[in-house]
């Protein structure tokens, strides 16, 4: 495993299982929110986040956190390992309220530099409600077009962990 792609329905921990890969393994891990979102919540262009993308995976090794659903021609088939956060909804719920509550109160610095609001923390667990269902039918069909792609479908964490507990360096 050289190149990891961890994807999942927005809260469902991505960025933590991506940044823990990192350590254990010894891999470059690029937070992929970055090349989304830009100073002021702007939307980053198509091009511009392409061109990031195509940055990373031109790399020998990485591990990348996000889904990449219309980058995925670049990023899917590149990965020689992707590790699929497939929580239920209301663990995918009860994590993101968490976490986007959590920054808006401690004003914490998300993607790039931005802080979050409360407009934006509703906003984003909206976005996961409303996607959950759509990406575990097209997760599912997408995934079964790459054969010679290591997938780990992990349904609770408690299954993440125990794998994650196994990897050795």
């Amino acid at each position: 495993m050289k190149r990891i792609l961890v994807i999942g329905t927005s809260g469902s921990g991505k960025s933590s299982l991506a940044e823990r890969l990192s350590k254990r393994l010894n891999l470059p891990f690029f937070a992929s929110d970055h090349f989304y979102w830009e100073i002021g919540w702007k939307t980053a262009s198509t091009e511009k986040v392409r061109q990031h993308v195509r940055g990373v995976v031109s790399r020998e090794a990485w591990i990348l956190d996000g889904n990449f659903d219309d980058e995925r021609d670049l990023v899917w088939k590149r990965a020689d390992c992707i590790v699929w956060l497939d929580y239920s909804l209301m663990t995918i719920f009860r994590q993101i309220v968490l976490r986007n509550f959590r920054w808006t109160i401690t004003r914490q610095p998300t993607w790039s530099g931005n802080r979050m609001t409360l407009q934006r923390a509703i906003s984003g667990i909206r976005h996961a409600v409303k996607s959950y269902s759509l990406k575990k039918q097209n997760y599912s069909r997408w995934l079964a077009e790459l054969p010679d792609v290591t997938l780990y479908r992990f349904c609770t964490n408690r299954e993440m962990e125990a794998w994650f507990q196994a990897l050795h360096q």
